[in-house]
């Protein structure tokens, strides 16, 4: 049984933390003590308490600390991490450190100056390249990148959320450092609950019953859920949907879990009425049965090195509840992912009027039975926690 702490700058309140952290370390934690570290916004404040119960039940050690917004804030949390794992591993005989994303794998290089310690650098998606193309205070980001093939080389393994991304990190930096190839990095793509994701969990009355309730009868369905923000390419999305309510016929549901305000006011904006559209905010534990309402879903992502390694955590939840998706082929490993008769989605390539509707009716006018669900048991998560303990067991 190891002593494995995880580090994480998200928070376990988050949609993030709740779906790709907690689920993975509970999963785990039966052969293995876990020493949790992770950094929750001031609105999650009050339920510190009973979370730390719950997780003490669970035999995990949790030490949560405040998140910070601002640039100085993130210093202070740089720091505040780096004295952190240094208590913690003095303290608890750590064998292992489970880095998710950049500030965690780079308090651990630090720290690993000091202490012979192991620890996984589990890079999600590239987030200092994100940075580099998109944010402020670049000097910060370039310095990330600057030390990234040191990490990977210094870690004892490597997780990444796709094959692209494996492929990036081999054809870049293998051949300059001397412990990076391919035995050490594994790919492990955002997986889902398939239990709380299950359509079998709602009755037929269930469904009709909440359309009549949202005034969707008569009405497709077009769905985006997640997130809202500049990757997430708003204007695209509002084109799709242009494309397909020619004949009011269709109604665009957002299941969001930030901005919705700004989103409205966006929408409307954009030339949408107050009757074309639906936004909701949702607790995890209740999006299953809304997702029961979509006839079909949209996501696209903005081109660049971050979508290269981005597994998207929607894509498992819509898959789980047998629900289709149109997307782009810029994203992750949807070139090698998505396939009509596995799991009745499309790519779309030309973003026109012609190719919008095409790929839409050819998926709603299908009648073929295609089971996406059964043909997406790859993204369920047990199987991405049991590769994390077959990881763990290695180290």
């Amino acid at each position: 049984m190891k002593n494995i702490l995880y580090l994480s700058h998200d928070g376990i309140f988050d949609h993030i933390g709740k779906s790709q952290i907690l689920p993975y370390i509970i999963k785990n934690s039966k052969g293995n003590n876990f020493y949790l570290l992770t950094f929750e916004k001031k609105i999650h404040l009050n339920n510190i308490s009973s979370m730390k119960l719950y997780l003490d039940g669970m035999g995990i050690k949790w030490y949560p600390k405040n998140y910070h917004i601002s640039l100085i804030g993130k210093l202070y949390d740089f720091i505040n991490m780096l004295f952190s794992v240094f208590f913690i591993i003095s303290t608890n005989k750590i064998s292992l450190v489970h880095c998710r994303s950049y500030i965690p794998s780079m308090s651990t290089f630090i720290i690993k100056k000091f202490y012979k310690i192991k620890y996984i650098f589990d890079i999600r998606d590239f987030w200092a390249d994100e940075g580099i193309e998109i944010k402020k205070y670049k000097f910060i980001y370039k310095f990330f990148k600057k030390m990234e093939g040191k990490i990977i080389n210094d870690s004892s393994e490597i997780v990444c959320l796709t094959k692209s991304a494996k492929k990036y990190i081999l054809d870049n930096y293998k051949n300059k450092y001397e412990n990076i190839h391919d035995k050490k990095i594994s790919v492990i793509p955002c997986g889902t609950d398939f239990s709380l994701f299950n359509p079998s969990n709602f009755k037929k009355i269930e469904i009709t019953n909440l359309k009549k309730r949202l005034r969707l009868n008569n009405k497709k369905v077009l769905l985006y859920y997640g997130s809202i923000g500049q990757n997430y390419l708003l204007h695209k999305k509002i084109k799709f949907f242009k494309c397909l309510k020619s004949n009011n016929d269709w109604i665009f549901l957002f299941i969001v879990n930030n901005d919705t305000e700004d989103l409205k006011n966006l929408l409307l904006k954009n030339g949408l009425r107050h009757i074309d559209f639906l936004i909701i905010n949702l607790n995890r534990i209740d999006i299953p049965i809304y997702l029961m309402l979509a006839d079909l879903s949209i996501f696209f992502y903005r081109k660049g090195m971050r979508s290269i390694g981005c597994s998207p955590t929607k894509l498992a939840d819509l898959f789980a509840m047998n629900i289709p998706i149109i997307t782009d082929n810029n994203l992750g490993d949807m070139n090698s992912i998505i396939k009509f008769n596995k799991n009745k989605s499309e790519l779309i390539n030309i973003f026109n009027y012609h190719q919008i509707r095409t790929k839409t009716y050819k998926i709603i006018d299908n009648k073929k039975n295609i089971n996406i669900r059964n043909n997406s048991k790859y993204f369920n998560y047990i199987y991405g926690a049991k590769k994390y303990s077959d990881i763990y067991n290695k180290l």
